[in-house]
């Protein structure tokens, strides 16, 4: 039994592997790297990422994808920023609404997906372009503000830790008990593992997909919030780096691209994993096109790993 658990979580067992082995080998070319200073950075720079890509760790076990996060990002930003403008007793409400609309748009991607059976990355694209235009419309340039108390998400600390840790591990746990311990995560999985089987099995594989969709949107409106709270203000285009950026610590951390395999645990080593590296590289002052170059090659080189260790 112990064996056959080892080869269940061998994927995720390799990717803390990386991740120890990478923070080593930054602690010895750089002594700035175990400053408390650069670990608070190190946090910070992992909630965003992190936030998006549990979401779309859910579509991709689903064997989906979701290129429309990036934009959502944008809209929640905006939207927050743009109808708050500092006014503290609209901060609820607004928040309410954004995420509603994110919900709407998770609705619309499954929806249209499971009824037209065109394939997610396609449906997707779409949206991110409507969305994406509709923020346009809104605003073109960075602007709103947000009230002095709903910087604490991004800045405040707990301890000598940043809060912004907490917010991410509180929706890591919550997505690691819905995949791990509920009836939903088992049709998640049975659904990317096999569709046509899960639903001659009775599963409503279409229901899982629609609430998917809306898990990863409302993920991505959760990133929205934690930039605008950084930010201070909406960025037309804070979401844009997500739309790809999302998907490298899903691969990374063994998640397969046809679905029903993986996980979160391998998806937020990912996420440290391309936070340290990218720390790493820019203590070492590497140009940040060398980086794209670096990350391209992570991409190539897990999809390669873990597609030939399947077949």
């Amino acid at each position: 039994m112990k064996l056959t658990g080892w080869k269940e979580h061998w994927a995720t067992i390799i990717v803390y592997v990386v991740l120890v082995v990478l923070i080593v080998a930054t602690s010895l070319i750089s002594d700035f790297f175990f400053t408390a200073r650069n670990f608070n950075n190190i946090f910070r720079q992992a909630v965003a990422l992190g936030l998006v890509s549990i979401g779309q760790t859910f579509a991709i076990l689903t064997g989906g994808i979701d290129l429309s996060i990036g934009s959502v990002v944008s809209l929640t930003s905006c939207l927050t920023t743009g109808i708050v403008k500092g006014q503290g007793h609209l901060l609820i409400p607004v928040i309410c609404l954004v995420l509603f609309v994110a919900l709407l748009i998770g609705f619309l991607n499954g929806f249209v997906i499971t009824r037209t059976g065109v394939h997610p990355l396609i449906v997707t694209v779409g949206m991110m372009s409507v969305v994406q235009g509709a923020v346009l419309v809104y605003t073109k340039a960075p602007s709103g503000s947000i009230p002095a108390s709903f910087g604490f998400l991004a800045w405040g600390t707990v301890g000598s830790l940043p809060f912004p840790i907490f917010y991410l591990a509180a929706a890591a746990v919550v997505g690691i008990i819905v995949l791990r311990r509920t009836a939903f995560g088992r049709y998640v999985y049975a659904t990317g593992g096999n569709e046509e089987v899960s639903r001659l099995s009775g599963i409503k594989t279409d229901r899982v997909k629609i609430l998917v969709y809306m898990i990863c949107s409302f993920t991505a409106a959760l990133t929205g919030l934690f930039l605008a709270s950084r930010m201070g203000m909406g960025d037309p285009l804070a979401g844009e780096r997500y739309m790809l950026d999302s998907i490298v610590p899903v691969l990374i951390g063994g998640t397969s691209l046809t679905g029903g395999k993986g996980g979160l645990a391998g998806t937020l080593a990912g996420v440290f994993i391309i936070t340290i590296l990218s720390n790493a590289l820019n203590l070492l002052d590497v140009s940040s096109y060398w980086q794209w170059v670096v990350q391209g090659t992570i991409i190539i080189l897990a999809v390669a790993f873990y597609w030939k260790q399947k077949s």
